[in-house]
């Protein structure tokens, strides 16, 4: 009799044990509410907004539109964290605000906690890991050729003896000059102060080429050759330049929460959607590349 009792008794310690067990784990399964040791959503909550980062006129990544509206692909795929901040808040009203950022002042503005998330047109590089935490990669480009349509040029290859336009200190020209230098090009560079100045270069005839970023300088051909079509983008990637969304370093709470947004964009499809929705019109099919990539991100919850 003893001897049944002690069974019983050790058998329903067990199951006790057991179901305590099972509800720790469903509770290390269950999805993170509140604020928690994140500092960033600690902020966030504390002032009743998220504030993004955007470009004022990278069409159409991040700009601002005739309604001055901040708009574009990297804002949509950021609103897709914005989403996930307020579930995760359980603040369906949490506003957005924005902040302008550029070239010089984008870095500092994440580290110092201004911008929650830059959501622009940023390559994601091992060096900038050192100051900032980066999204998933949501678009791949690197240095291209924009040249006249009909032009014989196809690779830089081709551009021997020839003038090509850069924007100094690029890393566009930083490339022409090493592969001018190792294939002994004798490549003569003409500096533009911008894309606007060096496709006019081209347009003249005052340089054979432009050298600059593929995917601006296609929607620059898209969107401001006149007449239309008599500027083309040519030649493989001579740099590779993978854009994601910068956020502070240190705060792996909401680095989570931020891959595992983008990772439901790629696995759901609705990231080639909203490429189709702004590159679409351009005429820009969305590459090979771009969706390995997406399918390659496209983590499972």
């Amino acid at each position: 009799m003893k001897l049944r009792y002690r069974l019983q008794s050790t058998l329903a310690m067990a199951l006790v044990e057991l179901a305590m067990n099972g509800l720790a784990s469903a509770q290390a399964l269950a999805p993170k509410q509140g604020a928690g040791d994140s500092a960033i959503l600690k902020r966030i909550l504390e002032r009743g907004s998220i504030n993004i980062g955007h470009r004022e006129a990278s069409v159409p990544y991040s700009y601002i539109d005739e309604k001055q509206q901040v708009v574009g692909y990297s804002i949509d795929l950021c609103l897709k964290v914005v989403d996930a901040v307020r579930q995760r808040l359980a603040k369906p009203d949490l506003k957005v605000t924005f902040t302008s950022i550029n070239v010089t002042n984008r870095i500092p503005l994440v580290v110092n906690g201004t911008v929650d998330i830059e959501c622009g047109t940023t390559s994601n590089f091992l060096s900038r890991q050192e100051q900032v935490e980066f999204s998933p990669i949501y678009y791949i480009t690197g240095t291209q050729l924009l040249v006249k349509a009909g032009s014989p040029v196809r690779e830089i290859e081709d551009l021997k003896g020839k003038r090509v336009a850069a924007q100094q200190g690029s890393s566009n020209e930083a490339v022409i000059r090493q592969l001018n230098d190792e294939k002994m090009l004798d490549i003569r560079i003409v500096y533009a102060k911008d894309l606007v100045e060096g496709a006019m270069l081209v347009e003249t005839d005052r340089v054979d080429a432009m050298t600059g970023d593929g995917g601006q300088i296609k929607v620059y051909a898209a969107t401001k050759a006149r007449p239309a079509g008599s500027l083309a983008v040519v030649g493989r990637f001579l740099t590779y330049d993978p854009y994601s969304a910068m956020m502070q370093r240190g705060d792996q709470d909401f680095a989570l929460l931020v891959r595992k947004a983008f990772a439901d964009a790629f696995r759901s499809g609705e990231a080639e959607k909203l490429y189709e929705k702004w590159f679409g019109p351009l005429g820009m099919k969305i590459e090979e590349d771009l969706k390995a990539a997406f399918r390659v991100q496209a983590l499972p919850r």
